[in-house]
């Protein structure tokens, strides 16, 4: 006998507008929740019948491939995707939209689907995959609601086609499906030179961006630049950084100004790293600079957009604060360790400020900056409320509901990690988002109690 899931939800949007998002290249991929590791394999494009999708999806120490067909589909009401081979002994999965009035509608996620093992697989992972999938429509209905909201946010400026540079990065991978999702034509650029179909190559060190890529666009967001993150900063490592940076925003700061068609607006990525470690300081937009590594980066990083904001570019200068996300960046090094019984840093590095941002208002606070004239210059990415490393931790042992044991030593972080675990890690930068709050952006995640439990589905 099979068992069921059901998981409705009602949207401030019609019933056409609800299907058609499903109908996106990008829907499959926002998704999918980001504590789970997911790869997508390949995949048919459209949800009609006969379309297909092939993933990988990590269960436990393995990954196990996952084929499912769409098998049913009445265009603006429904439509039903079947396991052909998978974890489940069978699945199947319907979505139902129907109208609750003209301008909302209600979304229906039905399930019936069987365990393998039989009784066995019932009495041992039933309530498992009842709570599994809780959290994971859960978030999806969470995410529907902000894409549609932010579409209808996207229809109200003249920010139709952007061109995203770094578009295979942490941010960039996500950005380019939040975009997608809102109805903006995307055009993607990447460094890597195992280039993908819809992918435009530019490396900074072979020469200018083709203009022709960029000439009519209406933004362009460079996010492009070696990672900070993996490998130890050897002196080798951050020239990588400073020149992968530093160079290519010259280099497209110059073909911006040239065009004779140049966009409305550029954001570049810059970081909170251009205040150093402040200690207690409460700082924004106007704060001077610190010193250190990262501040000298980022401070000739933004210096090469002038020459796209001389020639009356828009420039806006997105300094990132941690961006928090389960599927990469700090929050995924840090649960590891978490996961270990390992808890806060030991001694003054426990009250070290972490300002953090969820990837969700990254994502929502790009697009409240592309269509907002009156933001320019640096703009802090930062959530409201900036939290210690002790209190982050804290954060973590409520949501999960378990104590860390150990401190962390800084001392066999700076051994292992050398001048990366004291810029990244062990400084103190308590950065306030000023600009995004005077121009009325509404944080969606503003303290971190809540984003954390939307980021790893762990809802109370």
């Amino acid at each position: 006998m099979n068992e069921t899931f059901e998981f409705s939800s009602v949207f401030p949007s019609p019933a056409h507008e609800v299907f058609d998002w499903h109908k996106k290249e990008c829907a499959f991929q926002r998704l999918s929740p980001p504590w789970d590791e997911v790869q997508i394999l390949e995949r048919s494009k459209g949800i009609e019948k006969g379309a297909r999708t092939v993933i990988a999806v990590k269960i436990w120490p393995i990954w196990k491939k996952w084929i499912a067909e769409h098998i049913d589909y009445k265009e603006g009401v429904s439509f039903t995707d079947r396991q052909l081979s998978g974890p489940f002994a069978s699945w199947e999965h319907s979505h139902i939209i129907t109208p609750v009035n003209s301008i909302s509608s209600k979304l229906t996620d039905h399930i019936e689907y069987k365990l393998p093992l039989g009784f066995l697989g019932k009495l041992f992972g039933g309530q498992f995959i009842q709570k599994k999938l809780q959290r994971m429509f859960r978030y999806r209905h969470t995410i529907l609601k902000t894409d549609l909201e932010d579409a209808d946010a996207m229809r109200q400026n003249q920010i139709r086609k952007i061109v995203v540079i770094g578009s295979t990065g942490f941010v960039g991978v996500n950005l380019c499906a939040y975009l997608n999702s809102t109805g903006i034509e995307v055009t993607k650029i990447s460094r890597k030179k195992e280039i993908k179909q819809g992918f435009n190559y530019w490396n900074p060190e072979e020469g200018d961006p083709n203009p022709a890529i960029l000439e009519n666009a209406d933004a362009i967001i460079h996010l492009g630049g070696e990672s900070i993150a993996e490998g130890r900063w050897s002196e080798a490592k951050k020239n990588q950084i400073r020149n992968s940076r530093v160079n290519s925003t010259t280099s497209l700061s110059n073909v911006l100004a040239n065009l004779k068609s140049p966009p409305k607006v550029f954001l570049c990525a810059s970081g909170i790293g251009i205040y150093g470690n402040r200690g207690n300081e409460i700082l924004n937009e106007n704060s001077t600079n610190g010193v250190g590594f990262l501040t000298e980066v980022a401070e000739a990083w933004e210096k090469a957009t002038e020459i796209a904001r001389n020639a009356g570019i828009r420039t806006v200068n997105m300094r990132f604060g941690i961006i928090l996300s389960p599927s990469g960046g700090a929050l995924k090094e840090l649960l590891f360790p978490f996961k270990m019984y390992l808890g806060e840093f030991s001694g003054k590095s426990a009250e070290a400020y972490m300002s953090w941002i969820s990837m969700d208002d990254v994502l929502s606070a790009i697009r409240f900056c592309l269509g907002n004239d009156h933001i320019h210059g640096p703009v802090n990415f930062v959530a409201p409320n900036p939290v210690t490393n002790r209190e982050f931790i804290k954060n973590l042992e409520l949501i999960f509901q378990r104590k860390s044991l150990l401190p962390v030593p800084t001392f066999l972080l700076k051994l292992f990690m050398g001048q990366k675990a004291e810029d990244l890690l062990l400084s103190s930068t308590r950065v306030s988002p000023s600009k995004l709050l005077e121009n009325k952006y509404k944080f969606l995640y503003p303290d971190l109690e809540s984003a954390l439990r939307h980021l790893l589905g762990m809802y109370s």
